[in-house]
């Protein structure tokens, strides 16, 4: 039979099922991203986005909740289209074309965790724009999205003027040349209520065998 446990073996198997407890709260504080007084406050969406045209991208990852990302293999949140990114990627719009000439437009939010020098956003935070664009406009080159088709192997940028924290700026990448796997993309940042270009970029993404 078995022996009864000493006073000490409690307290051990006590401080385990606490720890055990502790860590469970702390994953699922990760998943969730913290609690919510700590979601960034957004903007409501500019007048000029409801004009972005073309057919919505939607993609499970970044419609559903982080449980279900954690069900399905994801380690966290979405670095550019989380609910709670600092650098927010709202919807993708694709008016497609098979070879070039397709294009992605977006509105994107660039919240109080993307910023660097007073009042104004860290520079990496634009470049993070134009990663996620060129290589989902990559993707999309055939004339409809195939998700996680590629793999972006270059993004040269171009940072031309600082934004501002709790800007919403239109994000743009069209398909300029398709050879064989490698697809060129150009795209851009500007604000469609004074017409300034806060960057620009040049990519190139090449697809997996039989994309």
């Amino acid at each position: 039979s078995a022996r009864p446990m000493s006073g000490r073996g409690r307290a051990q198997t006590g401080a385990l099922s606490l720890l055990g407890a502790g860590a469970a709260l702390l994953a699922y504080r990760f998943f969730r991203g913290g609690d919510d007084d700590d979601a960034p406050e957004r903007e409501p969406l500019p007048a000029w986005a409801e004009s972005l045209e073309g057919e919505a991208l939607r993609l499970p990852e970044w419609d559903n909740s982080p449980a279900w990302r954690l069900r399905n293999s994801f380690k966290g949140s979405d670095y550019a289209h989380g609910p709670r990114a600092a650098v927010h990627v709202s919807q993708y719009y694709l008016k497609g074309t098979a070879g070039a000439g397709s294009t992605l437009t977006a509105a994107v939010h660039f919240g109080p965790g993307a910023e660097s020098h007073r009042g104004l956003c860290h520079g990496g935070s634009m470049c993070t724009t134009m990663d996620d664009v060129v290589g989902w406009t990559g993707f999309c080159s055939t004339g409809r999205c195939v998700p996680w088709s590629g793999f972006t192997v270059q993004v040269n940028t171009k940072l031309m003027k600082p934004v501002a924290v709790g800007s919403w700026l239109r994000l743009e990448g069209v398909v300029t040349s398709v050879k064989g796997r490698k697809v060129t993309v150009t795209a851009r940042l500007t604000d469609p209520d004074d017409g300034a270009t806060h960057c620009e970029a040049e990519g190139l993404v090449v697809l997996k065998k039989g994309a």
